[in-house]
C-alpha cells in the first residue's frame, strides 16, 4: 500500500523526514485493517508512504513534519496500543528508496 496524504503547510517551520514502525499485538488480527490511519493528519505532517508486510505482521510508513512529537501524538491517538511503536529520523540526501 502506498499513500501520499497530509497538510503541507511550511509556515517557517523545518520539515524533517521520519520512519515508522509498527508490530502488531495481536497476531490474530489483520495488519491491513491496522494500517489505515482514518483519522485526518495534523496540520504540518505528511504522510507519504505505508509498506505492509502481512506475514510479518507490521507495517513502515514514511512520514515528513516539524518533529517527531507530531507522528508520535498522531500515531497514539489513532493506534493505540494496538501495536509497538518505533521512530526514526531519516537523512533524505542518504536516504535510498
Amino acid at each position: 500500500m502506498s499513500t501520499i496524504k497530509g497538510n503541507y503547510s511550511n509556515e517557517g517551520h523545518a520539515f524533517m523526514f521520519y520512519a515508522s514502525c509498527h508490530q502488531r499485538q495481536d497476531q490474530a488480527q489483520n495488519v491491513n485493517d491496522i494500517a489505515i490511519f482514518e483519522q485526518p493528519l495534523p496540520k504540518n505532517m505528511i504522510l507519504h508512504s505505508t509498506f505492509v508486510y502481512i506475514e510479518e505482521g507490521y507495517f513502515q510508513c514514511l512520514w515528513e513534519a516539524s518533529d517527531v512529537d507530531i507522528i508520535q501524538q498522531y500515531i497514539t491517538t489513532t493506534l493505540g496500543d494496538v501495536c509497538l511503536h518505533d521512530y526514526y529520523s531519516v537523512d533524505p540526501i542518504t536516504a535510498i528508496a
